[in-house]
């Protein structure tokens, strides 16, 4: 009869109560009814702490209310595709990760380092309005059906890349503490949201336009917004408010109010505030699933590719 050793014995408890000392294998010792038992275990108890945390109840309400208000001001009638991906993504993250405790990355001097982060955002924001004003006009290069790569990619990956690592590298913090990781198992949990993104991608649009979208995206929104709102300024609130879920919803709200410039300047004159419906309802909740998942796997690297896919996929 076969043994198994005390390393697989803990690998495998609960489901396996023998003593070590007479550890023997049962038929079926892992049979599916124990793990769907296992799973309704863990979302009764992230349920019941999720109940019991007046900062989660609180954060859970500013996020669904602007959504509330859009819906009974009739000014979305539709809102559950966009909630659906947006708890989707985060259903999936809890699922993967739901045994694993949250790991709070290193921050020195949250106070200075929350400022400067802020200040990048802002400094973008500002860049932003003088495009849309306009104040400057940047010259057009195209790549590929990309008309816009020194007025999106180029100041982008400048601002919120280079610059931010720049800084953080010579305040001697090494690349893995700023979320930019390569383990291989962080992508585990990006794999069922970058297939169904993929696949409504290629729904709604042709191949080859629909891959340039992605490469467009991925330079000109999932990288640099990926870094510098989760791998810096996230972590940052975190620390700085000593409170890990308002940090996610302060970040989340930074991201949401920076795509004001660029939505106001596409919303007409007499649908400004379809700008702020926006940013503080998809994006806003969008920013907030992506930070929710960072806090999983405090890896950017396969958000960034979620992040690509949300913006290529309608």
């Amino acid at each position: 009869m076969a043994v198994l050793s005390c390393y697989t014995r803990a690998h495998y408890a609960p489901y396996l109560l023998d003593d070590c000392a007479t550890l023997k294998v049962r038929p079926y010792a892992f049979p599916m009814k124990n793990y769907l038992r296992a799973i309704l275990i863990d979302a009764k108890t992230t349920t019941r702490d999720f109940a019991r945390n007046r900062s989660a109840l609180i954060v859970a309400n500013l996020l669904l209310l602007p959504w509330f208000l859009a819906i009974v001001s009739g000014r979305n009638t539709n809102p559950f595709p966009a909630l659906g991906e947006i708890f989707g993504i985060m259903f999936v993250y809890w699922f993967f990760t739901r045994r694993r405790a949250m790991e709070m990355l290193p921050v020195r001097k949250p106070i200075i380092e929350s400022a400067i982060a802020l200040a990048l955002v802002l400094l973008w924001m500002l860049f932003r309005v003088g495009q849309y004003a306009p104040w400057y006009e940047l010259p057009r290069t195209a790549f590929l059906s990309i008309n816009d790569i020194y007025e999106t990619i180029v100041p982008k990956l400048f601002e919120m890349v280079l610059v931010p690592l720049a800084i953080w590298l010579s305040l001697r913090y090494r690349p893995r503490e700023l979320g930019l990781r390569a383990g291989w198992r962080d992508w585990i949990p990006a794999l069922i949201p970058s297939a169904v993104l993929i696949f409504i991608g290629l729904q709604n649009n042709r191949p080859q336009a629909w891959w340039e979208s992605v490469v467009y995206f991925y330079f000109g929104a999932g990288l640099p917004e990926e870094f510098l709102f989760r791998g810096i300024l996230q972590s940052r609130l975190e620390a700085l408010l000593k409170n890990p879920i308002w940090g996610l919803y302060l970040a989340s709200f930074v991201f949401g109010a920076s795509h004001l410039p660029i939505n106001l300047s596409n919303a007409s004159a007499t649908n400004w505030l379809s700008a702020f419906e926006s940013a503080f309802t998809f994006q806003l909740s969008v920013g907030f699933a992506l930070g929710f998942a960072f806090q999983r796997v405090r890896n950017i690297l396969p958000l960034t590719v979620i992040h690509t896919l949300i913006n290529a996929a309608p």
